[in-house]
């Protein structure tokens, strides 16, 4: 369904719109290229002294990094992989 006349964003608008939405994105993708950066330098002498628990938590951790690592490469165009599905690493972080 096409949108009315009332409802179409003046050609500058959408610009900005589109502009404000690409800019959050390439700031995303560089701030889970860090994050997953420094998950990467986090051992497991660092996860003890924070009081992380072994086991699953760890696992979701390292799941997150692959999961961060994958979607900024895809991002890039480096990749077309994928060895973990996001959204379930996503929700396994979030109820930790």
């Amino acid at each position: 369904m096409a949108l009315t006349e009332l409802q179409l964003p003046t050609k500058t608008n959408f610009y900005r719109k589109l502009q404000t939405v690409a800019s959050r994105m390439d700031n995303l993708m560089r701030d889970w290229e860090n994050i997953a950066e420094f998950i990467g330098f986090v051992d497991a002498s660092d996860l003890d002294a924070m009081g992380v628990p072994s086991g699953d938590v760890r696992t979701h951790l390292l799941n997150l990094r692959t999961s961060m690592n994958e979607l900024v490469a895809y991002f890039k165009g480096e990749s077309t992989s994928q060895t973990v599905i996001p959204a379930d690493v996503v929700d396994k972080i979030r109820s930790m």
